[in-house]
């Protein structure tokens, strides 16, 4: 009988790869900043500067109080083209005169005044030809003695609804530049006394804090109705406050929807 044999001794080698090479360049890059340079240029303004003159035109007159003639007092003297003012102050020597000789044509504003007891005169506005000689009367008011400034919030007040009235007591003047002033009187009794379809909420007598002033709280109870009395020391001055508007409008009613 023949017999099979096997040659357990013998082993499988493994086959072995080798990968190829590879090479790997590293490129460096360098950066560099760019600078820009910039020039700047001066600007160079140029102002135009308004002239009155000289010229072959000329303004004057008088100013005259509630006394007569004043003296002393500023007249103010404006040439005016288009937003540029040209201004020039003269003062009025005896019997209340003044003169602005030897100025251009144009159109012109003039005021008078004199702090601290004269207010401003009437704005006189006119157009001043070449060779013109204009006169001008001007008159200035009295603005000394005490003054009463009321303001009402909110302006105007409504009916059924609350209101303050503060008011203001001083003594009237001027000041340099002509414009109304009041110097505060602190430490005034003053009381308020409502007119006809006016409430008074709050104590009627209230004296007057460092800038002069009190307030009241009042309530409409009539459209229209404006008056009220304040008392200052014996005397009695009725102010005129705005009217009373209508009632503010009631507030529309809230609507509620209801989903299934």
């Amino acid at each position: 009988m023949a017999a099979a044999c096997s040659d357990s001794g013998s082993s499988a080698t493994p086959a072995t790869t080798t990968a190829p090479e590879t090479t790997v360049r590293v490129t460096s890059t360098t950066v560099r900043a760019t600078t820009t340079s910039t020039t700047l240029r001066p600007t160079t303004t140029v102002t135009t500067l308004l002239q009155l003159g000289p010229g072959d035109a000329s303004i004057g007159g008088t100013v005259i109080g509630p006394g007569g003639p004043v003296d002393g007092a500023t007249v103010r003297i404006e040439r005016l083209v288009g937003k540029l003012i040209a201004p020039a102050d003269v003062t009025t020597t005896g019997g209340g005169s003044w003169q602005m000789p030897s100025i251009l044509g144009g159109s012109y504003r003039v005021r008078a005044f004199k702090a601290p007891d004269l207010g401003t005169s009437p704005v006189e506005n006119f157009f001043l030809a070449a060779n013109e000689r204009k006169t001008l009367s001007l008159r200035l008011p009295l603005v000394g003695g005490e003054r009463i400034v009321a303001v009402v919030n909110p302006n105007p007040p409504r009916v059924d609804q609350a209101a303050t009235v503060t008011i203001q007591v001083g003594t009237g003047r001027v000041d340099d530049q002509g414009r109304p002033v009041i110097t505060p009187r602190p430490g005034v009794p003053l009381t308020l006394a409502p007119g006809p379809g006016i409430l008074l909420e709050s104590v009627p007598l209230v004296v007057s804090d460092g800038s002069g002033s009190a307030a009241w709280r009042i309530r409409c109870a009539v459209e229209g109705a404006s008056a009220v009395s304040l008392t200052v020391g014996n005397g009695v001055t009725q102010v005129r406050l705005p009217g009373c508007g209508p009632a503010p409008a009631p507030a529309p009613a809230a609507t509620t929807t209801t989903r299934r």
